[in-house]
């Protein structure tokens, strides 16, 4: 009989499992058990100038990175970062250019060499005609982690645009 009892307890219990497990699936209003399909799609797609608003380039003030480089070309900058450079450490979302500036969304994680990039970063990539330099700009980090982060990601775009 104790068996039978102990039965029927495991029984419940698997049965009340179940029964929370469905209703956090599926949702439910008292007896009423709903599904949502949500479906993916794209609803509105970005303008250039709109994108430079949510990347908050009036930030960008702080030079990470200077070098010169011989010949440059914007054109052949963006095309070598959005086609041509391959970097585990971080990826390039998004590339716009405005006369001799470039702005790079970046997702990136930190620390520097971790797997999981899910921090995004935007970047100003200028070049200088007066004396061939170019610089990369971002915005100013508090924690000493992100500023490093910040900095190796600026050495990484000035070889690859060199």
């Amino acid at each position: 009989m104790e068996v039978l009892g102990t039965l029927i307890s495991i029984i419940s219990i698997i049965v009340h499992i179940v029964h929370k497990v469905n209703q956090s699936s599926y949702g439910s209003d008292n007896s009423r058990s709903s599904y949502t399909d949500t479906t993916y799609q794209v609803v509105h797609e970005f303008t250039a100038e709109e994108k430079l608003e949510n990347m908050n380039i009036d930030s960008l003030n702080i030079c990470y990175q200077t070098a010169g480089v011989d010949n440059f070309s914007i054109t052949n900058a963006r095309r070598t970062l959005l086609n041509h450079y391959v970097q585990n450490d971080f990826y390039i979302d998004d590339i716009i250019i405005r006369q001799n500036c470039m702005y790079v969304k970046v997702m990136h994680s930190i620390p520097f060499r971790g797997s999981n990039k899910c921090y995004g970063a935007s970047f100003s990539i200028n070049y200088m005609t007066v004396n061939n330099g170019v610089s990369v700009y971002g915005s100013k980090k508090i924690n000493d982690d992100e500023t490093q982060v910040f900095k190796e990601i600026s050495q990484e775009l000035i070889k690859a645009v060199s």
